[in-house]
């Protein structure tokens, strides 16, 4: 089934278009609009090697126009991390139809979307409640999915701490028995023993005689 993407006449009557674009902005924005990676919904991954690729331009061409778009125009915004691009006025021309299979896309399409701050850049063009409710139920269940992750992270830090903080301790009184056992002051269980039973000993053979054990020893 053939994807078409839709680019509005009115597009090269925009004052901005007209007044600041370049030819060359003017190429790279249309591009953004037509590639075969946009989505439904405005946010799609591509890579800026693909951008360069497709065009014919450098690298650091791809990279001059990004950061023009992003800060001088404000038209799109580009996720370095997750590869994702968004263009800010999409909703305007490509979400303005209803009906169960243009939802179902949508829906579809929000899914995979990593990045989902850029759902919030969209929105204000979308004229559609419908379809607004359903970025604002991607962008809801997607915080809420992140603070139970932090949670989840909090807990278990949280115990891996005391984890170590326990075994620690223990290592600390293993280390200190063993210094003052080395001074003799306290001894490990087994020599204990050993010492009870050598001081027994010593007792039962430098004992003191009693007198009638003085008295039989002087008669033989």
């Amino acid at each position: 089934m053939a994807i078409y993407r839709h680019v509005h006449v009115e597009f090269w009557k925009d004052p901005k278009v007209l007044e600041e674009l370049t030819p060359e902005d003017k190429l790279f924005f249309i591009y953004l609009l037509t590639n075969p990676n946009t989505t439904q919904i405005g946010v799609y991954k591509i890579t800026k090697k693909q951008i360069a690729f497709e065009l014919g331009f450098s690298i650091e061409s791809v990279n001059v126009l990004m950061d023009r778009f992003i800060n001088n125009y404000g038209l799109i915004k580009y996720n370095n991390d997750t590869r994702e691009i968004c263009l800010k006025n999409w909703g305007k021309y490509n979400l303005n139809k209803l009906g169960k299979p243009m939802l179902d896309c949508v829906r579809s399409e929000l899914k995979n979307v990593d990045d989902k701050s850029l759902l919030e850049f969209i929105k204000p063009s979308i004229s559609k409640d419908e379809i607004v409710s359903l970025f604002d139920e991607a962008i809801y269940l997607d915080k809420v999915n992140d603070k139970d992750n932090n949670k989840y992270n909090d807990r278990y830090t949280l115990s891996t701490q005391k984890k170590k903080e326990k075994e620690n301790k223990n290592k600390k009184e293993n280390k200190n028995i063993g210094e003052k056992s080395n001074g003799s002051d306290i001894k490990t269980t087994r020599e204990f023993k050993h010492t009870v039973l050598y001081e027994k000993e010593d007792e039962y053979i430098y004992k003191k005689p009693s007198e009638e054990q003085l008295r039989y020893a002087r008669n033989l």
